[in-house]
């Protein structure tokens, strides 16, 4: 069966299209804050120690502050990069699958055994590719978690600051 190049058309413009379709509670905004949104205090804090505007017990530490502001930040980044490029993938691989479909069944009710047998393949395909987005996201969630505490335990190590007011913890989510 040959597909209308007007049907191929509209498919190929789907597919293009639905990266940018993807609601925002599919993708659980994972990646989308900036480091300042995410860690508040910790970039206050490190932008106070950059500036030289720290307070006082700071200022002897401040080589050893700047340090875990960049280990910070570096980890921050490469996360954020990592669940951003998985998300992208995904969503292209998930329209791909669903174009496959559509080019295969043109019709929904079509009821042919390759075509049941393309959407069962392309729901399965579909769902393997969503347990990756979710993988991805907790990864997302729970390495920059571990990178707060293990900055916020590194300040408060330093002498005279196990007081100091941190960053909330952030909670993992999965979607």
């Amino acid at each position: 069966m040959t597909v209308p190049p007007r049907l191929l058309g509209i498919l190929a413009m789907a597919a293009a299209a639905a990266p940018f379709a993807v609601p925002a509670a599919a993708s659980a905004t994972a990646g989308d804050k900036t480091l300042a949104q995410t860690y508040p205090v910790a970039s206050g804090l490190c932008a106070k120690v950059t500036a030289g505007t720290e307070n006082k017990h700071l200022k002897l530490y401040a080589p050893q502050v700047l340090a875990d502001c960049t280990a910070l930040q570096s980890e921050f980044t490469a996360t954020q990069s990592a669940v951003l490029l998985a998300r992208t993938t995904i969503a292209v691989q998930i329209a791909s699958e669903r174009t496959t479909t559509a080019v295969a069944c043109p019709t929904p009710k079509d009821v042919k055994a390759a075509c049941l047998h393309v959407r069962r393949a392309d729901r399965t395909a579909i769902l393997a590719l969503q347990r990756q987005r979710v993988h991805a996201v907790r990864l997302y969630y729970t390495t920059i978690e571990t990178a707060r505490d293990h900055f916020w335990k590194a300040i408060r190590a330093l002498p005279g600051e196990h007081r100091i007011h941190a960053d909330a913890p952030i909670p993992v989510q999965s979607s």
